[in-house]
């Protein structure tokens, strides 16, 4: 009766800590790929179908000047991809080189693709956004991949904590650090990609530009943050509520009892 129902108490941490892994892989692959579901998972999506620049005083479409740019881009934790538009339908067509520590720069990007060496028309509002995406996209980037891997500690450790307390807490211990992980690098993104996107939204006007955030990605995001919080909580209720006692038979001594006087043998 014990070990079944530590088994069932287990049970559940040690589906949230699975939950957690795959949901945090799904972030750290996307974007990857220029088809397919990776090709869907990515964190902000800018709209450049009507962007306009000013070169030397002149303002210009972009597609005045590269006729074959881009119709939008969108960024991964490892890189970005670009495509076409056609009616509302987005198509990616390639994507760029993955790098270890990557952060999105979309009017280096931009500037790279027209082959002009900067854009006058810059409101500063972007430029105060982008100020902070290098510092915070490598912190992003360490702090998921760092996430997975406490996660996967802590399946690894769960199997030490069926019938010992010692490895409950040690795997409520990784836990906590699979958490603070997947929590702040999910603030991070949240906080970065919402301002950028609202920050080129607001330069509409100026540069014809929007953006969107990807409620899919961030819904897989918080997804992974919040398993991550209930693996810790049950793994908590595990070493509480949880046996760590082999159940054992009684074992029945027999002693000799002398018989009554009456009784014995003559």
């Amino acid at each position: 009766m014990a070990a079944g129902r530590n088994c069932f108490i287990i049970s559940f941490p040690y589906f949230f800590t699975i939950a957690t892994l795959v949901l945090t892989i799904f972030l750290i692959i996307g974007n990857l790929a220029d088809h397919g579901i990776l090709s869907k998972l990515y964190f902000m999506r800018l709209n450049t179908q009507n962007l306009s620049v000013t070169v030397q005083s002149n303002t210009v479409t972009a597609a005045s000047i590269n006729p074959s740019f881009p119709d939008f881009f969108q960024v991964g934790l490892w890189n970005y991809c670009q495509g076409t538009v056609s009616a509302n339908v987005y198509t990616t067509t390639n994507c760029s080189t993955t790098h270890g520590l990557f952060y999105f720069n979309p009017i280096s990007i931009i500037e790279q693709n027209l082959g002009i060496s900067s854009i006058d028309n810059v409101p500063s509002e972007i430029n105060s956004a982008l100020n902070a995406v290098k510092a915070v996209s490598y912190v992003m980037i360490i702090l998921y991949c760092v996430a997975a891997i406490f996660a996967a500690m802590e399946f690894i450790a769960g199997f030490f904590s069926f019938h010992s307390r010692g490895g409950s807490f040690c795997t409520l211990i990784i836990s906590f650090l699979a958490l603070a992980c997947v929590v702040v690098a999910t603030a991070l993104a949240t906080a970065l990609y919402f301002v950028e996107a609202r920050a080129f939204n607001d330069a509409n006007a100026t540069l014809g530009t929007t953006a969107s955030t990807n409620r899919t990605t961030f819904g897989i995001a918080w997804g992974a943050a919040v398993a991550a919080i209930l693996a810790s909580i049950f793994w908590l209720v595990s070493i509480c509520c949880g046996s760590t006692r082999y159940s054992r038979r009684s074992e029945v001594v027999y002693h000799p009892v002398d018989s009554p006087v009456g009784m014995r043998q003559m």
